[in-house]
Order: structure tokens, then sequence, then C-alpha cells
């Protein structure tokens, strides 16, 4: 079954209920697949429904099979633990793409979270849309061949790529950024991936994967900071990532730090990106070392002591403290959140960019509490996959 926004219904969860009440049994559905297993109190106010109507969708769909409730084991509350309605799911599932700087990741999951699979794969540097979709299609059906799920089951995939996005086009709005993917990314992926697709820029999907399941779930407010290859960011204000007039609210790495400074991708000169960005970051130590690095080796001396290379960080994360530190002023977030290859490749970088908050933030802003991600290398593809559940399974 395809609904009016042709997604599948591959749980047949429409098919038995009268026409009058799809509508209503659709958005209790989608809520729990797009945010996890919730209490009735909990889709309450979420839905805006009184505890009559979730009571009556939730029988209905209790009664059909496609939701359970239970009590979560060792929820660790006091009194009596609130029970939980998740979805009952059969086979259908999602697909997340993130498709990285030399590199292109893919996750396979349930629609109720659970993770089946993954893939990583090596891609050249300057790979186009159609070698990385069509390795991320080989990819894609290895997975699904391993645990026993087929295309007709999927409803849908992510696909997470850098830099501004034009969505009115399906495309990069910055060509600059990704010189290979020009057009629409959308139109292209519908001739390797045959099911519904979801395009998002990366650090957003990145920040709504640890606003969901990683960092930021304890967080009503918080800034994101990618610190990778490129350097971005997403505000979350109220659980929802702010998305500016034109839909690229974030872009932090384009922030400029060094007046007259190193020519961005971006066209700019002396944005964040081109001082604390891994690239930015191998260039100047290939001057220390003698030779042009790569990633691994940097991290193989950082973690021997290398004075060289502790001094390179040092700098680099002082400039993320100040550059953050402007950006606590301006937004007030209840925490900073770090994600990216340079956030996880040293133990200091949490308290140094706290120190850095405090040393350059109004008072009120000096104590904002710094944390890494959660998820690691994989939070762009596993936000991929919240965006197909965002934008509904049936």
């Amino acid at each position: 079954m395809v609904n009016q926004s042709g997604y599948q219904d591959p749980l047949g969860v429409l098919r038995s209920v009268p026409e009058g009440r799809r509508a209503k049994i659709a958005e209790l559905i989608n809520l729990i697949a797009a945010k996890g297993a919730m209490s009735r109190a909990e889709a309450m106010g979420e839905l805006g429904w009184s505890r009559t109507l979730v009571t009556r969708v939730a029988t209905v769909l209790l009664d059909e099979g496609l939701l359970a409730e239970d009590v979560p084991a060792g929820s660790g509350r006091r009194g009596r633990p609130t029970a939980q309605l998740r979805l009952v799911v059969g086979r259908a599932a999602t697909i997340g793409i993130d498709f990285g700087y030399r590199s292109v990741r893919t996750i396979l999951a349930s629609v109720d979270h659970t993770i089946l699979a993954s893939d990583e794969r090596e891609l050249g540097d300057d790979y186009g849309p159609d070698s990385g979709l069509a390795r991320a299609r080989q990819m894609i059906d290895g997975m699904l061949k391993d645990v026993g799920v087929d295309w007709s089951d999927i409803v849908g995939a992510g696909i997470a790529i850098s830099g501004p996005i034009d969505y009115e086009n399906n495309a990069p709005s910055l060509d600059s950024l990704l010189p290979h993917w020009g057009g629409d990314v959308v139109a292209r992926a519908r001739e390797h991936l045959p099911c519904p697709i979801v395009l998002g820029n990366d650090t957003r999907l990145a920040c709504y994967a640890e606003l969901l399941w990683g960092a930021g779930r304890d967080f009503d407010n918080f800034l994101y900071v990618k610190l990778h290859s490129g350097v971005g960011g997403a505000f979350v204000l109220n659980r929802r990532i702010v998305s500016g007039a034109s839909g690229v609210a974030g872009e932090v790495g384009h922030m400029v730090v060094v007046p007259g400074g190193e020519r961005c991708r971006c066209g700019g000169r002396g944005c964040l990106e081109t001082v604390v960005g891994v690239p930015a970051i191998m260039r100047g130590l290939s001057i220390a070392y003698g030779h042009e690095p790569d990633w691994r080796e940097v991290l193989q001396r950082l973690r021997s002591g290398d004075a060289a290379t502790q001094e390179a960080f040092g700098d680099a994360h002082e400039v993320i403290g100040r550059a953050t530190a402007s950006l606590c002023n301006i937004l007030n977030p209840a925490a900073v959140i770090l994600g990216g290859a340079l956030s996880r490749a040293s133990n200091d970088i949490e308290g140094q960019v706290a120190e850095g908050i405090r040393s350059h933030a109004l008072p009120a802003c000096a104590e904002t509490p710094v944390r890494l991600g959660a998820l690691g290398r994989s939070a762009a593809a596993l936000g991929a996959v919240g965006a197909v559940l965002m934008k509904g399974i049936v």
C-alpha cells in the first residue's frame, strides 16, 4: 500500500482501518516511528490529543497487533514504572546513507529503531554521485540479503551529504563544497535505489541522531558542532533543529575567525574550517613532519605524545573554544555537543573547549557544559534513518 505522500505501507497498517479513522492511526504510528517508544502521556503531549483519543487509537493498534505496550526493564524510576507504546514492525525497515569525504557508510534499521546491519567502504577523494550511489547500492543489497529483508520492506532511504542544500531543487547550494554533486541528488538516487528518498545535510542529520538517540537526549536546547574534514553545526531549540530562512542555519564552519586568512572552499577567507578542519591541521603538520601525513599517522603521533602534534591540536581546541564561546553568547544553549573526527581524536577536547567558553563567554554562559557525541562515525547515517522515520512510514 502507498499513502498520498508516496510512502509504502509494508506494515499493512491501514488496510483494515475504516477510512475515516486512518489519519489518526497514521499520526500515532508515525510519531512512534519517528521518536521511539513512548508513554500514552508523552503521545498526548506530542500530538495535542486528549487521553480518551490516545486510548481509542492505541486500542485499535494494540488489537491489530501493530503496537505493544510494556514496561521497559530496568527503568530505574521510583514508584510505578510507566508503560511504553512501541511498534511491532515485522520486516519493515529503513536505510541511512552517509557520503563522507572519502567513504560511504550505510545502515539498515527496523522502523522500531533497531539497527539490523551496517557497512562502511572507502571511496576515492573525488568520487561523484553515480559511483557513490552505485557502491551504496551494492552495500545495501548485501545487508538486505544478510538479514533476510527485501526491497519491498523498505519504507525509505535517507541520504546525508555535506554542505548547504537547496531543498527546492534537492541539490547542493554551494558547488564549491561538493564540486561533483551538482543537480538533483534525489533524482539521481532514484536511479539506484528503488524506494522513496529523503536528502539532508550531514551535520544536521548527525545532530538529529544525537538528539534522538545520543548525547542530546537530556537537553531540550543545545549547540551541535561537527569537527571533521569540513566544520558544520546545528542548533536545537525546544527539541527541534532550527532551520533558518532558507534551511542552512548552523553553518558555523564558515564564520570568519581570521579576517583575510586562508581561502576557504566556500569562497570566503579565514573561515573556522580553514583553521580547525582536519585537512587544515594536516597541512600545518606537514611542515613539522617534513612530509604530507595521513590522518592515521597524525593520530598515532598524537597518542605517542609528539610535541608538534599536541601543540597543533591544542591550538585548534583553543580556536574552537573561542568560536564556541561567541556562539554560546548568541544562542545560550544548555550544552555544546561535539562530533566528527577531531572530537574523537584526543581525550582532552571537552575540557579545552569548555575552558575556552569559560574564558571568552559572558558569565551567564561561561559554564555551558561540553559533551562528546555518543554515536561516533555512524551519527549522520543514523540521522538519515531518523529523517525517513520523521517523514512518515504510513
